[in-house]
């Protein structure tokens, strides 16, 4: 059966179509999109293909539905698989399709703002938890917390942490994203979540990955960094710990990077 599941490129592209239309678009959204859209070619390639696909829909007119009558539709049956569904039909499911997308991001606004704690634009604060753990929660951020008996479990919503972990053999220390999660290791480590996509840097021991679709690496060391969606993990990085913490010290450096993505950044940090 040949794999019908979307692209984590195009899966971005649709997440960052409804984000675009919706009430919820900011200056700082908008800035993040442009980023994102420059970033790689697949991402352009991805964003013009959905656009396609949305057009098309919108030369669906009611001319095209009353082609369609009632006895048409009603002659679809699984029987008769090797024929293509009507296009009425189709169209109803991209639309429910649709509809499921929207769905899904607007719950994921109403995490944002439900969650135990989240940070405005600029802003960041720093998070004591009970088993001794600390968290950094970077600007335009937010997580919840939820410890039981054998289990500690934080979900970053959206945006940026810093973790420092206290080492408690009894209750592993998980961070949930939206695309997979994270196990401490007896260690600190930063995890950056962003339309589906997420960044996790190792300062001190290791972390195990595990992405939504079973993809693991089971230890991720220090100085090493990996991005992952829920359909894929990258390949381990060397990567500069004085510069990756500069965001710690409320400082930011650029080196060869897009200007769009550069200003998607500082728009974090300040609105406008």
């Amino acid at each position: 059966m040949p794999d019908t599941q979307p692209h984590p490129a195009e899966q971005q592209a649709m997440q960052w179509q409804a984000i675009l239309g919706s009430d919820l678009l900011s200056d700082n959204r908008r800035r993040e999109f442009e980023a994102w859209l420059a970033e790689k070619p697949e991402h352009a390639a991805a964003w013009q293909s959905i656009n396609d696909f949305w057009t098309g829909l919108d030369e669906l007119t009611l001319a095209d539905i009353s082609d369609h009558d009632s006895a048409q539709v009603l002659q679809f049956t699984p029987l008769k698989s090797d024929k293509s569904p009507p296009r009425i039909f189709k169209t109803g499911l991209a639309l429910a399709a649709s509809l499921l997308l929207t769905l899904s991001l607007f719950y994921q606004q109403l995490d944002f703002y439900l969650a135990d704690y989240r940070n405005s634009v600029g802003r960041q604060q720093q998070i004591a938890l009970a088993d001794g753990s600390g968290i950094l929660l970077n600007t335009a951020s937010a997580l919840s917390v939820d410890f039981s008996a054998e289990r500690r479990t934080v979900t970053l919503h959206d945006g940026e942490a810093y973790f420092t972990v206290a080492a408690d053999p009894n209750r592993p220390f998980v961070v949930q994203t939206a695309a997979g999660q994270i196990q401490a290791l007896g260690t600190a480590f930063d995890v950056k979540q962003q339309a589906g996509h997420v960044s996790v840097t190792v300062f001190e021991h290791a972390v195990k990955i595990t992405n939504a679709a079973g993809q693991v690496a089971e230890k991720l060391a220090e100085a090493r960094q990996l991005d992952f969606t829920r359909n894929s993990l990258t390949a381990a990085a060397q990567v500069d710990l004085q510069r990756a913490a500069d965001w710690h010290r409320q400082r930011m450096v650029f080196q060869d990077q897009p200007l769009a993505a550069v200003v998607a950044e500082l728009e974090r940090y300040r609105p406008g």
